[in-house]
C-alpha cells in the first residue's frame, strides 16, 4: 500500500514539476514582451524613427528573454 502511495506522490511531483516548467517559460517570454514594448516606446518618444524604434524592441526582447531563461534555468537546476 505504501509504495503504491509513493507512486502515486512522485506522479503528482513529476506533473508539478512539469507545470511549473511551463508556466515559467511563459512568464521568461512575458517578462521579454514587456521589455521589447517598453523600449520600442522609448526609443521612439525619443525621436528616432519607427524601424530604429524596431529594432531597438526586438533586440531587447532577446536580451531580456535570454536573461530570464538562463536565471529560470540556474533556478530550476539547483
Amino acid at each position: 500500500m505504501s509504495a503504491l502511495t509513493d507512486v502515486y506522490a512522485q506522479q503528482r511531483l513529476d506533473d508539478a514539476q512539469k507545470t511549473i516548467r511551463t508556466l515559467s517559460l511563459t512568464l521568461a517570454v512575458m517578462i521579454g514582451v514587456v521589455g521589447g514594448l517598453g523600449t520600442g516606446i522609448v526609443a521612439k518618444v525619443l525621436g528616432v524613427s519607427p524601424i530604429q524604434a524596431s529594432a531597438a524592441g526586438g533586440g531587447a526582447f532577446i536580451a531580456v528573454t535570454t536573461l530570464a531563461l538562463v536565471v529560470e534555468a540556474r533556478i530550476n537546476t539547483s
